[in-house]
């Protein structure tokens, strides 16, 4: 009984604290409540399936922001943790309050999408034709919509963008990759991007189209391991049919897809003990897809649409 006490005690006082001193890392915890932050992370995490704290995704460090209902626009204090281009399209974002996804360029694209506790997806019906809009996170409905209609032209599009604004919403449903012969491990749907094709990114234009996929596949990208002009290796995690998988990803610009492209993946993967997944926008040679059907339990081809 004592024990059940001093536990409550012990929520009860981080619940204070954080309403006190706002967003608070795990280890600023352990300290107000004199425990190690092994405990401290685990009380924090009761309190967030309780649904009386919330978590960032944003990091400091390695470690989230732990938050009261109510507190999201105190995680603005910590824009400055966010990398370069992250923090511009915040700015962005905050200075024009509506974005459309579309006429963004895909860094800002990728970024919008890394920024969750700021960028809201909303869904808009203009004419017809359902639009992908970015909000910044205080908005609500009524301003969306003044917003939006500001930028529309011709009569009826306010009616039309009032019936479909919708808060809080996942994005707008996506084409589905072109077929492979491997079933992907994707299961997210594509969005249009646009209706003409997306230009073309100078320099580390292929690193940012891998980000920009991975993040339109709502894939995590638990840890980037190496990121160079036309290479890009991390440790991701997939939502499968078994639940949520971590792989070890190989995405290199490449026309054509050896056997020995795989091979290299699978060594890879195997010195982290995991299965391996091989990205690229070229296709698989005769030997690689020979390869792929005889080892295909030990690494994965997926193609990549720049």
């Amino acid at each position: 009984m004592i024990e059940v006490e001093k536990l409550s005690a012990s929520k009860e006082k981080i619940l204070s604290t954080i309403k006190y001193r706002g967003p608070i890392l795990p280890v600023q915890v352990a300290k107000e409540i004199n425990f190690s932050p092994l405990f401290a992370s685990a009380f924090l995490s009761e309190l967030k399936d309780e649904g009386k704290i919330k978590i960032s995704n944003m990091r400091v460090g390695s470690s989230p922001l732990y938050y009261l209902p109510g507190q999201e626009e105190m995680l603005e204090k910590f824009v400055p943790y966010l990398n370069q281009r992250e923090k511009e399209a915040f700015q962005k974002l905050k200075q024009e309050k509506v974005l459309d996804d579309v006429s963004q360029d895909p860094v800002v694209r990728v970024a919008l999408r890394a920024i969750k506790d700021f960028a809201v997806p909303v869904k808009v019906r203009i004419n017809g034709e359902m639009r992908l809009f970015w909000k910044y996170f205080i908005l609500n409905d009524e301003e969306i919509l003044g917003l939006v209609n500001k930028g529309s032209k011709g009569p009826g599009k306010k009616e039309e963008v009032r019936e479909e604004v919708k808060g809080e919403t996942e994005e707008a449903p996506l084409v589905k990759e072109p077929e492979v012969k491997q079933a992907s491990l994707f299961k997210g749907e594509e969005r249009p991007l646009a209706e003409k094709k997306r230009d073309k990114v100078a320099d580390n234009g292929f690193v940012i189209h891998v980000k920009d996929f991975l993040s339109r596949k709502e894939i995590e990208v638990l840890h980037i391991v190496a990121e160079k002009k036309k290479e890009f290796e991390a440790k991701i995690r997939i939502n499968t049919d078994l639940g949520r998988q971590t792989y070890y990803l190989i995405a290199k610009d490449k026309k054509l897809v050896s056997d020995n492209d795989l091979t290299q993946a699978e060594k890879k993967a195997r010195g982290e003990k995991l299965p391996a997944v091989f990205m690229s926008q070229g296709d698989l040679s005769k030997k690689g897809r020979a390869h792929l059907e005889a080892w295909g339990n030990l690494v994965r081809f997926e193609k990549l649409e720049l």
